[in-house]
């Protein structure tokens, strides 16, 4: 099986692996086996930049304000985003 890695980041990866002891194969063997054991998959996210929190603040008030649609029914809600 061939999986497709962004080149600097499996680069980066394997740099970090080798400073610590490990084969970059023994990573990845062992996130696939806890996906497997455990059926989830956990992506951190990472901390939004200044122009994301400003949108997220903006939003909060408009919501907080009322000048927000909704709320909507799962067909509402596909309704209005293909009416924007």
């Amino acid at each position: 099986m061939l999986i497709k890695i962004n080149k600097p980041l499996k680069q980066k990866a394997q740099k970090l692996a080798k400073e610590m002891g490990l084969p970059l194969s023994t990573l990845v063997n062992n996130y696939l086996k806890d996906f497997v054991v455990e059926r989830r998959v956990v992506f951190e996210a990472p901390m939004p930049n200044k122009k994301t929190i400003a949108a997220i603040k903006a939003a909060r008030k408009e919501y907080a304000e009322g000048k927000t649609p909704g709320p909507f029914t799962a067909d509402e809600f596909i309704k209005h985003l293909k009416s924007l």
